[in-house]
């Protein structure tokens, strides 16, 4: 059953909700000619921000270095597959992400990772984070969203929108029909 049109208030709220709820998604990067580079990565939402984290040998950190325009995907694939497809939705995200630098920003993407994933009560992997002295290997980013596609199945199928973000990336300013993308 099709749930009714969604305000840009109830839009904004599943966006997040989305973001919070799946893990892993495809974080797409500009590469020195030009080309894409996709790879498959942990997503940690904040509000309509996502949390990135890579390693500075990869060719994903030199990328992002180089130009902070990036592209992700993420999916609520319902576990019946093709039979439970109703209950899709997904987001396509075009943004900037910015290197966190700051200790408070690190900690802040530290403790939201933290309360979605299950599995890093049980890891030190961001242990070296909080230790003096230590030459990072690894790094975060933050994706700030700029423009969106929108798709949830459960209004009807195939529905889609185009969601334009503020500059900050703090908010939705517009919902549009995807069609006229």
């Amino acid at each position: 059953m099709a749930r009714p049109q969604p305000t840009i208030d109830d839009i904004g709220n599943e966006v997040a909700a989305l973001l919070r709820e799946v893990e892993i998604g495809a974080l797409a990067v500009v590469q020195p000619d030009g080309s894409p580079l996709v790879a498959t990565m942990h997503f940690a939402g904040d509000g309509f921000a996502a949390y990135v984290h890579t390693f500075t040998y990869t060719r994903k950190f030199a990328a992002l270095e180089r130009d902070p325009r990036v592209s992700y995907t993420l999916a609520y694939q319902p576990p019946g597959g093709f039979y439970e497809r109703q209950q899709l939705r997904a987001i396509q995200v075009n943004g900037r992400a910015t290197r966190l630098t700051e200790g408070a920003d690190i900690d802040r993407a530290i403790e939201v990772s933290g309360q979605q994933f299950a599995w890093l009560k049980d890891s030190s992997m961001f242990d070296n984070f909080r230790r003096e002295g230590i030459e990072l290997r690894q790094t975060f980013y933050r994706v700030d969203p700029e423009v969106a596609m929108w798709n949830d199945n459960r209004v009807r199928m195939q529905w889609r929108k185009l969601l334009t973000f503020s500059p900050d990336g703090a908010r939705i300013t517009a919902v549009d029909d995807y069609t006229a993308a």
